[in-house]
């Protein structure tokens, strides 16, 4: 009589499939990359599939610095790839967390009370200071990354992508959800190990792209970034929507960049 085969291959491949189902799943919302739908979109809330995030926040800011790399091995300017490489992870995310770093600045800076606040947030027209935020965060990536060779520019925006998505769950367990409904109360709350596993991806990824020094520096600096936001969303409307995060994710990209063009652009 053969023996029985362990069951432990099955349940490592099981583990191994579920992760890349959650990944798929993380893509498919943060992306507009046409993608299959996975079982897990089925089957969990989003915030499951948040342990994923910095992954995908590597590729997306991967594929923006590869653009980067591209325009100018063609010949493009720095300045002009800085422009090509923002646009591209734009372009993939359709501009997801920029709406809602507009919404954030236009509710916070437009209402005197929470539920005003809240209802500039969920109107979809842009204000004065949705705009003017917008302009500036676009303006400001483009030159920081502009600023950069093409390998730094790889790197700094695979780090920021990793830690804009990656940090998004510790936005979540530093607040309350301030809606019963909308997109982060219905994507669930992340559990500890979810959160903790993208926190430590998030920084891996950090550290492997721009070297331990920088990379540690990256995440403290994102970190206090996004405990900031947290901070100050509590304050105006009692703590985070889906619009929060998103400004959160979009902060953490231009504070990364931005320190990284200070340590790395020539003078």
């Amino acid at each position: 009589m053969s023996a029985q085969p362990s069951p432990a291959p099955t349940a490592s491949a099981s583990g191994l499939a579920a992760w890349f189902d959650d990944l798929l799943f993380a893509m498919i919302f943060l992306t507009r990359i046409p993608l299959p739908p996975g079982s897990a979109a089925k089957t969990h809330p989003l915030a499951t599939a948040m342990r994923t995030f910095p992954v995908a926040g590597a590729i997306i800011g991967g594929l923006g610095g590869t653009a980067f790399v591209l325009a100018t091995a063609l010949g493009a300017p720095h300045a002009l790839a800085g422009s090509i490489a923002i646009a591209t992870t734009v372009l993939i995310t359709g501009a997801l967390h920029e709406d809602g770093f507009a919404d954030v600045a236009d509710g916070f800076g437009g209402g005197y009370e929470r539920e005003r606040k809240m209802e500039i947030m969920r109107d979809s027209l842009l204000g004065t200071y949705g705009a003017t935020a917008l302009v500036l965060s676009l303006l400001i990536r483009v030159v920081a990354v502009g600023t950069l060779g093409p390998a730094d520019a790889l790197a700094a925006m695979i780090a920021s992508g990793a830690l804009g998505r990656g940090l998004i769950p510790v936005s979540m367990t530093l607040n309350f959800s301030a809606r019963s409904d909308g997109v982060a109360a219905s994507s669930g709350y992340p559990t500890e190990g979810s959160t903790w596993t993208a926190v430590l991806l998030g920084l891996l990824i950090a550290i492997v792209a721009l070297g331990p020094g920088e990379g540690f520096l990256a995440f403290f600096v994102a970190l206090a970034g996004v405990a900031g936001l947290a901070a100050l969303a509590k304050r105006h409307i009692g703590g985070y929507t889906g619009d929060v995060l998103g400004c959160g994710a979009q902060s953490v990209d231009i504070l990364v960049l931005v320190l990284v063009a200070l340590l790395r652009a020539p003078v």
